[in-house]
């Protein structure tokens, strides 16, 4: 088992990389890796499942089921200051979300192989 980081930073205006980023997440804990998506800058508006749900790309992928996996079987962590820019704090947070820091970040990145979108 592998430890896999996917960093994310952009928000629903860029749909297409948004669900690559879940989708590939996706792949990848359900081969039994170690999974981790940290939502930086606009992809902190995921946190809100309902906007989440209308995110599609092009070839009709829709973000919601890939994050729904990462939810049950990875962790998604949330970049503390991006979040309180857009006045999300940890009470509106869904399951399986957790507020952490650029701290945390830089020392999952040291163990894991990293994307970032």
């Amino acid at each position: 088992m592998r430890k896999f980081l996917f960093v994310l930073s952009r928000g629903p205006e860029d749909a297409t990389r948004a669900v690559r980023c879940f989708q590939l997440a996706k792949i990848a804990v359900e081969k039994g890796h170690d999974v981790t998506v940290f939502l930086v800058d606009d992809a902190v508006y995921f946190t809100n499942l309902g906007m989440s749900e209308r995110v599609k790309c092009p070839t009709g992928d829709a973000l919601l089921p890939y994050l729904q996996v990462i939810q049950e079987k990875g962790k998604i962590l949330v970049c503390k200051p991006c979040a309180a820019t857009r006045m999300i704090g940890e009470d509106d947070l869904p399951k399986g979300f957790a507020i952490s820091t650029g701290v945390a970040l830089i020392d999952i990145a040291e163990e894991a192989k990293t994307f970032s979108f």
